[in-house]
C-alpha cells in the first residue's frame, strides 16, 4: 500500500513537472510582444526551465546542491509557473496546480523520495 502511494506521488511529481514546462510554454507563446519574442519566449523559457531543473532538481541532477538550494530552486520553479497560468487567466488551475506542487514536495519529504545531499 504505501509503495503504490509513493509511486503515484512520484506520477504526481512527473505531471506536475511536465505542467509546469507546459505553463512557462503557454505564457511564451501568448505574450504581447512580436511574433518573434514569442517564438523565443514560447520555447526559450520552458527549455531554460528545463535545464536547470535538470542541472540542480532532479533525481540524478548534474550539479549536487543542499536540498535547501534544490527547494529554493524549485519554489522558483513552481511559481514563475504559478504566475504564468496566473496571467493566462487560469486562476482556479493556478492555485490547484501550487497547491498540489507544495503538497507532493511535502509527501516526498515526509517519505524520503529524495536523497539529501551534504
Amino acid at each position: 500500500m504505501i509503495r503504490t502511494f509513493k509511486m503515484l506521488n512520484l506520477l504526481l511529481r512527473f505531471v506536475l513537472e511536465l505542467v509546469l514546462l507546459f505553463s512557462l510554454g503557454y505564457w511564451g507563446f501568448h505574450v504581447q510582444t512580436g511574433i518573434y519574442l514569442q517564438w523565443v519566449a514560447g520555447l526559450g523559457v520552458p527549455v531554460l526551465a528545463a535545464f536547470v531543473w535538470g542541472l540542480f532538481v532532479s533525481p540524478k541532477a548534474s550539479v549536487n546542491v543542499p536540498l535547501f538550494a534544490v527547494l529554493v530552486i524549485e519554489a522558483a520553479l513552481f511559481a514563475a509557473a504559478f504566475m504564468c497560468n496566473m496571467a493566462s487567466g487560469w486562476i482556479i488551475f493556478a492555485f490547484v496546480f501550487a497547491g498540489l506542487a507544495v503538497l507532493n514536495r511535502f509527501i516526498i519529504l515526509i517519505c524520503k523520495q529524495q536523497e539529501i545531499s551534504p
